[in-house]
């Protein structure tokens, strides 16, 4: 079978090996992560098209399939290894970012930089109930909707009546003990008296 990719199974090793290799990120972009996704798929296609009595091809691409799947696998590990170290010291990465390792390096950026003034604002004794809810990290996500922030909650009431949120999307109604994610400024009247309590990402289950 021809392969359409530009990218071959040894230009993947060269490129997982120099960033083991090396204490700062490697340059990384979405065209290079998406070719090495096509030359996986490629290889998994030509694993289906060979006759099941070619036990050895089916054996050598098999053994590819697996050592790709682990060369992605750990260089995708190991650079957001790197990006959360940079972002928790508060540098930039020195290599090129995938879209998608950008947003990981901005989210975690911004956490860092609001729990750093909430610790000032706690150490100034300045710290209040609108700072906790709207810089405290558990629970409260970015989006790219103009900056808006979400708080994942769950309900202790019910809310029969649905409503605006500052996002202009609808929310509710709610029943007792519906978790939902909604935009912290709609949140925090709820928040403060009781109808809403928040939910740690990780003890939230999503479909």
């Amino acid at each position: 079978m021809q392969f359409l990719a530009e990218l071959n199974y040894d230009n993947i090793r060269r490129i997982w090996e120099k960033e083991i290799n090396s204490e700062e990120l490697q340059d990384l972009d979405d065209l290079t992560i998406g070719k090495m996704a096509e030359y996986l798929s490629h290889v998994r296609l030509a694993l289906t098209e060979v006759p099941a009595d070619n036990n050895l091809q089916v054996e050598i691409y098999t053994r590819e399939i697996e050592n790709l799947e682990y060369m992605l696998t750990d260089l995708l590990k190991i650079r957001m290894r790197k990006i959360l170290e940079a972002a928790l010291a508060q540098q930039s990465p020195a290599g090129v970012m995938t879209i998608a390792e950008e947003e990981f390096y901005n989210r975690v950026s911004r956490g860092v930089s609001a729990h750093a003034s909430f610790l000032e604002s706690v150490l100034t004794g300045s710290v209040s109930v609108d700072t906790e809810v709207e810089r405290t990290t558990g629970g409260v996500a970015a989006t790219d909707n103009g900056g808006m922030e979400y708080v994942t909650v769950m309900f202790t009431r019910p809310i029969d009546t649905p409503f605006i949120g500052l996002d202009e999307k609808t929310y509710g109604p709610f029943e007792r003990e519906d978790v939902a994610t909604i935009p912290v400024a709609n949140a925090q009247v709820w928040l403060r008296d009781g109808t809403v309590v928040r939910v740690v990402a990780q003890d939230v289950e999503r479909d």
